[in-house]
């Protein structure tokens, strides 16, 4: 029997159901598996600002991963890891983003900010129910207050094709410097180089003092994958892409069937 002390979950896709909802039913079974003693870190591509909403709804107190794992906090917000991006390539990185069709956010460690208002905001603050700043990127580095850091920007548009070749071009231009991946169809992720979620499981791991064969990680896209190697046991969604499905131990059913819910209910 798998002898499980941590899961971590991812959200978009896996926590949250395709209306962006949390079921009853995922509440309960990781009430349950708290009630066993097992923590519980949500591990996303998201601010903690966001996350820390959702932990409010779950009524979930613990550590979580943010940005992809270049960001590792503990239960009281206090950093374990972290990975920023440097001030100078982050403007580097915007200067190049302004020539393409693209819309972008640069998310620090206590907000995200964009040039203006649009539909691409709107759907940031539905998705993370957070409020983001509107400011002139150009010189956001210079006019970040100390303590405060980019860790990740987000490059964003509706098709697909288009940001297929954004990102070749992305790889060629910084990828030996920093992480380049699609997250999805519509959107480019930028973080700082070498890191992924699982930094996050690593980091959490010996935080809290638990071996990795005692770790389950859930998730649904290839940005899950650094999480599902570094975990015991890795379970994908079923509305996972079939090559992130190879990297797991097992398959749940999809974010419309509970399967997060399924996938700790088996394990308790």
């Amino acid at each position: 029997m798998f002898d499980c002390k941590l899961i971590c979950t991812d959200i978009d896709g896996t926590l949250l159901d395709p209306q962006h909802k949390i079921s009853e039913r995922t509440k309960e079974a990781i009430h349950k598996a708290r009630r066993k003693g097992i923590i519980v870190a949500l591990v996303s591509g998201r601010i903690s600002n966001s996350l820390v909403v959702l932990q409010q709804e779950l009524g979930l107190v613990g550590p979580m991963g943010c940005f992809n794992g270049s960001l590792v906090l503990d239960e009281d917000l206090k950093e374990l890891e972290a990975h920023p991006i440097f001030n100078e390539q982050c403007t580097a990185l915007m200067d190049y983003l302004r020539s393409t069709e693209l819309e972008y956010f640069v998310f620090t460690n206590e907000s995200w900010y964009m040039n203006q208002m649009g539909p691409w905001y709107d759907v940031e603050v539905q998705a993370s129910r957070t409020q983001g700043r509107i400011f002139d990127l150009a010189s956001l580095c210079e006019n970040l207050h100390p303590g405060e850091r980019p860790f990740k920007l987000l490059a964003m548009g509706n098709d697909p094709d288009y940001l297929i070749t954004i990102e070749a071009e992305l790889q060629k231009r910084f990828g030996s410097s920093l992480n380049i991946f699609r997250s999805s169809p519509r959107y480019i992720e930028i973080l700082a180089r070498g890191v992924d979620k699982g930094h996050a499981v690593r980091s959490l791991s010996k935080a809290y003092g638990i071996n990795a064969s005692s770790v389950m990680a859930v998730g649904d896209f290839y940005n899950d994958i650094g999480m599902f190697r570094a975990a015991g046991f890795a379970v994908a969604m079923d509305n996972a892409p079939d090559e992130v499905k190879q990297y797991a131990h097992s398959i749940t059913k999809s974010n419309q069937e509970d399967g997060l819910a399924l996938a700790i209910e088996a394990i308790l």
